[in-house]
């Protein structure tokens, strides 16, 4: 049955994020929670812990890709090399879905490693609309994006309250 009426997706039930401090208490205790969120780039490496983690939580949970990097607001070309990392992450976890913020964080190659607010012109709405499209594509499964980041306008609000 959908989780609601406007998507036709599976209610996945409860998740909660997955972090390294927790690693232990939910290999050992198996907290009933229906599935976790994991950051994405934190799991995009060749081997190691984080994978050897990551597939003890398979076995028994499903798991929810959250990413931090994809920059959808950039206008510099999309990493192939980020991508082909990611997809073949969404192939392991079988993910329903992967989520990433509505921002920038790159220009010439240089990252900030910061979610950077949008500009709000159309030439933006466009240039992200492209991207998300192109991710979703060559994913192969839904992208989800979240709200714009706005720390400029925050500050900026916060300026006036001071005067």
């Amino acid at each position: 049955m959908p989780a609601n009426r406007f998507n036709g997706y599976t209610n996945y039930g409860v998740g909660i994020g997955l972090r390294v401090p927790h690693y232990r208490h939910i290999l050992e205790r198996k907290p009933a929670v229906d599935w976790f969120e994991i950051i994405s780039e934190n799991f995009m490496v060749d081997g190691g812990r984080p994978l050897a983690v990551l597939d003890s939580i398979l076995e028994q949970y499903h798991v929810v890709q959250h990413g931090v990097s994809m920059y959808f607001g950039s206008v510099d070309p999309l990493s192939r090399e980020h991508l082909r990392r990611l997809k073949n992450l969404v192939r392991r976890t079988n993910t329903p879905w992967l989520s990433d913020h509505l921002c920038w964080g790159s220009v010439d190659g240089r990252y900030t490693h910061d979610l950077l607010p949008m500009p709000y012109t159309w030439e933006a709405v466009h240039n992200t609309a492209q991207r998300i499209r192109q991710v979703q594509d060559f994913l192969e499964i839904p992208v989800v994006v979240e709200n714009v980041s706005s720390y400029a306008w925050s500050a900026r609000q916060n300026l006036y309250q001071l005067r």
